[in-house]
């Protein structure tokens, strides 16, 4: 365990809120994303400045910082008359939350998700859209979450938020204001979609999900792919057309599904979730910049076990391409906005391929962008989104670029025990598990925990 003392909780309001906020401030994209929690977590060596100067600095900037997040002071809640998510815009304030524990970075199993962030990330209410914590660790070292609700933002939106208030707190004013203004994705009269997309969402039912003993059974691990090994893949999986680095990881990971698979099933599956922002038209791109809502939809393809291990790496990138193409257009997200208006009184829907049913998946997302946040007191050596488990029984695989800027990713993991196996015995040692030692801090001079 990780004790933690909370030593200060408290709301933060904007400091000068707007006089008048967007009309609308959750399209239809956003609520076929749903209201749950997640967080982008970073851990930060020991810094030179005492941590109480932390804590006020960003009790300083936080209120005036919130004036262009001023949503995110607000609240949650389910609309009286149709039980939908809606948010209410009353300034009563983001939480900011302070900790500490004696525990040193160094004897943290960081390479075990639940024995490292889990712990770390401190639980929140359901009706709040921010809680940023801070909590100072026995070493010195600190971490900084932001736990948000992905209601408001998908990853890019999260990205953009985290490098805005590193922007911020260094040089008082923001290159970008975050544009938090839903209405340019409007139903279209009449609403028009493909019908097939009523077999890529199926309602959130947890008495037709995986049982908690199911998804417990899940191992959660951080790992770190070397550059090195990114483009020797890349390399394998390129032919006439040169696979991209997400392609070529991708395709990596579907020959280890495939291995852990084995003879248990005759298929497999990846899916990939496709930020829409570069895909969509030109009556969009105003809009699109600084933009924080979801604007992410999922694509998947099934493929042979045996055609998997036997064919080569750019086999699966091909397969990956081909499915990408099919969503990289401004008719896929303006059907799922029509889609969504014929639906959402019906319940909480989710993407069928994530529930865990059928053939095995893993799904996966990748934030190309590059975080800055150095708000004065050095650079991360470590941020990863983080997810509570929750009942959906696929595989997942969140990765992230490294701030080492050698081009190394860093790699959250949701796995069944076998596939963390294979991954384990895999020749080529692709996905090396993050360590306290790897990260840069001493060895540990305590038991793991």
């Amino acid at each position: 365990m990780i004790p933690i003392k909370i030593t200060e909780r408290t709301l933060i309001k904007a400091s000068n809120p707007p006089i008048s906020t967007p009309k609308v401030l959750i399209s239809n994209l956003d609520l076929i994303i749903g209201h749950f929690q997640g967080s982008i977590i970073s851990i930060y060596p020991p810094p030179s400045s005492p941590f109480q100067t932390i804590v006020s600095t960003i009790q300083s900037k936080l209120p005036f910082f919130l004036n262009h997040l001023y949503p995110y002071t607000g609240r949650i809640i389910a609309d009286p008359v149709s039980n939908l998510s809606s948010l209410i815009c009353n300034n009563h304030g983001a939480e900011f939350v302070v900790g500490e524990t004696e525990t040193p970075l160094s004897s943290i199993d960081f390479g075990d998700m639940d024995q490292s962030l889990n712990l770390i990330h401190l639980p929140f209410a359901l009706d709040l859209p921010l809680s940023l914590q801070l909590v100072r660790f026995g070493c010195g070292g600190f971490s900084l979450s932001w736990g948000m609700s992905h209601l408001l933002q998908d990853g890019h939106g999260i990205v953009t938020i985290v490098t805005a208030w590193s922007d911020f707190v260094r040089t008082g004013t923001l290159s970008e204001i975050p544009n938090h203004d839903r209405s340019i994705f409007v139903p279209r009269l009449p609403l028009r979609y493909n019908p097939l997309l009523d077999q890529e969402f199926t309602l959130y039912k947890p008495s037709e999900l995986i049982n908690v003993l199911g998804t417990a059974s899940l191992l959660r691990k951080i790992y770190r792919i070397e550059a090195v090994d990114i483009d020797r893949i890349r390399a394998e999986a390129s032919g006439p057309i040169r696979a991209t680095r997400f392609e070529a990881v991708s395709a990596y990971v579907w020959k280890l599904l495939a291995t852990a698979v084995g003879a248990l099933d005759t298929t497999c599956r990846l899916a990939w979730i496709i930020d829409g922002r570069k895909r969509l038209g030109p009556k969009y791109k105003e809009a699109m910049k600084c933009y924080l809502g979801n604007v992410i939809t999922y694509t998947s393809r099934e493929a042979r076990v045996d055609e998997i291990k036997k064919q080569s790496l750019m086999y699966g990138a091909a397969l990956m391409r081909e499915a990408i193409e099919e969503v990289s257009c401004e008719e896929r997200f303006e059907q799922l906005v029509d889609w969504m208006e014929e639906h959402k009184n019906a319940g909480k829907w989710t993407e069928t391929v994530g529930v865990g049913l059928g053939s095995p998946t893993i799904v996966i997302s990748f934030l190309p962008f590059r975080l800055e946040q150095d708000f004065g007191f050095g650079d991360p050596v470590l941020t990863l989104p983080w997810m509570r488990p929750g009942s959906l029984g696929s595989c997942s695989l969140n990765i992230i670029r490294s701030h080492r800027n050698d081009g190394s990713w860093l790699v959250s993991a949701r796995l069944w025990p076998s596939l963390a196996e294979v991954m384990r015995q895999d020749a080529e040692k692709v996905f090396k598990p993050v360590t306290a030692e790897s990260l840069g801090f001493l060895p540990a001079t305590t038991s793991r925990l």
